[in-house]
């Protein structure tokens, strides 16, 4: 155990600490060891110490990092939850499986606060909140759908959002939402204790779905993918102990912690598993990760990555690091985890970025690497990192101390290293040989997508340049292309290798939607865009993939469509309106006569609703639309969108 002596000048050898008037403070950052920046743990005692070594040090203010700029498919006819990567399932809060919606209550608002369950209460402009899933059938022939069932809820749970797999639901519920991630994270008195945990149902009969697990972790929901057969659950764990403090900031407050934990026993640091009533610990000792850097103090929040076989979910297998976590990214056979682990200025922040691999259902360590900038801070903030022919590359942001261009973007390509466990950098842009910058003075970077051998980012401050970034050879990446339009994209699909999708914004500040050919990767061009809506109009799609819904090559044409809370300027001020908006994309095989078109829109009679703030689903199944706005379900045919149907 460090003492509070050993704690503050371990602090110090690396940091200058500055009083509460707000000036600056900064610690420098180090690279990971060869042999790793984690290892298991060889004793429950040596985890025990790692954890309380995390409440007995002198912990820096964590500061605030930059905020990103990023505002955020199909089968047999119909189309599935969009997803980042092809073969990795994400969880979502409604879901379709060709012949049945399944709607999980929207419990909360702005992805932050939890309301209370309890039917009576207000979700949007006085309307209950309906403590249930609702099951429903659907008819594509008919353009209709009807209710089967609905699995109750208690007033404490919500619903995090659900995988679907044959005749199985599997829910991820939680007792309150921070959001996946984000700055709230860095203070764990905010959010600890809570519990999460997951429930699954035999839906083999939808008209009467059977409660089959009801499991409960100890800890706060952060992120969840589905591969294969399994689910991976990724939570964080601090203890509940009375007058515990979490991050001790002076002497005194270590002298008390140091007299809390000696009475405190490895069981009371972990976080349990409940499963049908039965408890027992989800942490092995020696299937947990511990520093490996002895220049780093432990940390008093436990990171689980928890792998839960669909098919028999009480076989859980559980991995866990003594160390922070911002956020995941998960391929198809690994997680990686970004971390703050130094700030060097007062703005600025480094990540380190650990990998596991994904293997008979087990998360295993494979090293660490280092980078300047910030990685995460919500949002689709994964788009940024990527995984392709083993390499990992990411976009990172680091503010810098010049006026004249206060942020830097940069690439990174990190690969495993050969003999060592560690990730090693293996190029970055700009560099040396190649100083161009990624974006102008002091714009900030808004959509990013990694696609193959390519990645394409947006910068914005007053005009929205598009990068095209050749990787075909990961040792050299460079600026191949750019083209600078008006307006910015947070959002970029891939239509195929020679088009790409944009969302975002016009320089208005209304939604913007734009069709690029990046068919020549040195000559990116534009083949038109169209406007929704007047400045102050919102797309849920920008900001989640998960409302955005997109089905290619229905008799050579692709569909897609956009929620939107259009507002329109009139001469007494303003109104808003609840659209879901039907494109198609034409001639995508042919990028120079490829165009964009619009097919319509969807705006059901709302009556006294409010039109704007609520959730946006929507699915393409034949030439039917279904569209869940909040909890209700609206349709229409492709061909005819203002002849709408429901709610239902």
């Amino acid at each position: 155990m460090r003492t509070p002596l050993f704690g503050l000048l371990s602090l110090l050898a690396g940091a200058a600490l500055v009083g509460c008037d707000g000036s600056s403070w900064s610690f420098e950052t180090f690279p990971p060891p060869d042999e790793g920046a984690l290892r298991l743990a060889t004793s429950a005692g040596e985890l025990e110490a790692s954890i309380k070594s995390g409440f007995t040090t002198v912990t820096a203010p964590p500061g605030e990092a930059f905020a990103l700029a990023t505002n955020d498919a199909g089968a047999s006819g119909f189309t599935l939850t969009y997803t980042q990567e092809p073969n990795v399932d994400e969880f979502d809060a409604v879901r379709y499986d060709g012949e049945h919606l399944y709607i999980a209550p929207r419990r909360y608002l702005n992805c932050c606060f939890i309301l209370a369950a309890a039917p009576d209460d207000a979700v949007n402009a006085g309307e209950p909140a309906e403590a249930s899933i609702r099951i429903l059938s659907t008819d594509p022939d008919g353009a209709s759908a009807a209710v089967v069932s609905r699995i109750e809820l208690d007033e404490e749970t919500s619903i995090q959002g659900m995988y679907v797999e044959g005749d199985t639901l599997f829910a991820l519920t939680a007792g309150a939402v921070y959001g996946p991630f984000g700055s709230s994270w860095t203070r764990p008195e905010i959010w600890a204790p809570e519990y999460l945990g997951y429930r699954v149902y035999d839906v083999s009969d939808r008209t009467a779905p059977v409660l089959e697990t009801d499991v409960s972790i100890q800890g706060v929901f952060v992120e969840s993918r589905r591969i294969g057969d399994t689910v991976y659950i990724i939570s964080r764990y601090a203890p509940g102990i009375p007058g515990l403090i979490y991050s001790p900031q002076t002497a005194a407050d270590v002298a008390t912690n140091e007299a809390i934990l000696a009475e405190v026993s490895l069981d009371d640091l972990l976080p349990s598993i409940t499963i049908d009533g039965v408890t027992e610990d989800l942490v092995d000792p020696t299937s947990c990760y511990i520093t490996n850097d002895e220049r780093v103090a432990g940390y008093p929040v436990v990171t689980n990555v928890t792998a839960v076989p669909v098919d028999d979910p009480k076989a859980y297998t559980n991995t866990c690091y003594n160390d922070d976590v911002y956020g995941a990214y998960v391929s198809e056979t690994a997680i990686y985890f970004p971390q703050v682990v130094g700030y060097v200025a007062p703005s600025t922040v480094d990540s380190r970025i650990h990998k596991f691999e994904l293997s008979n259902r087990r998360a295993v360590y494979r090293g660490s690497g280092d980078i300047d900038g910030q990685v995460w801070r919500g949002g689709q903030a994964d788009f940024r990192m990527s995984e392709y022919n083993g390499d990992l590359r990411v976009m990172a942001t680091q503010y810098t101390a010049n006026n004249a261009d206060f942020v830097d973007h940069k690439l990174y390509i990190l690969r495993e290293a050969q003999g060592r466990t560690a990730l090693d950098v293996v190029a970055d842009l700009p560099n040396a040989a190649r100083p161009e910058p990624i974006g102008k003075p002091n714009e900030a970077l808004y959509g990013v997508r990694f696609l193959g051998d390519r990645l394409y980012a947006v910068t914005f401050e007053q005009i929205d340049p598009l990068y095209a970034i050749d990787l075909s050879d990961p040792t050299d990446p460079r600026i191949a292309g750019e083209l600078t339009v008006t307006g910015f994209s947070d959002f970029l699909h891939p239509v195929n290798e020679d088009l790409l999708l944009g969302l975002g914004s016009a320089a208005t500040g209304a939604i913007k939607i734009e069709l690029f050919d990046v068919s020549d990767i040195a000559s990116p061009l534009s083949r038109g865009s169209v406007i929704l809506g007047d400045p102050g109009s919102y797309s849920e799609a920008v900001y989640n993939r998960h409302a955005f819904t997109y089905q290619s090559d229905v008799n050579g044409v692709d569909r897609f469509l956009i929620p939107a809370d259009l507002y329109e300027s009139t001469n007494g001020g303003g109104i808003y309106r609840s659209t879901l908006n039907l494109f198609e994309i034409h001639d995508k095989a042919t990028p120079g006569l490829a165009t964009l078109v619009p097919q319509g829109r969807i705006e059901p009679d709302l009556g006294d609703a409010a039109p704007w703030g609520v959730r946006h689903r929507s699915f393409i199944h034949d030439d039917t639309v279904f569209w869940i706005r909040e909890d209700e379900v609206y349709s229409a045919f492709w061909l005819s969108p203002t002849l709408v149907n429901g709610p239902f």
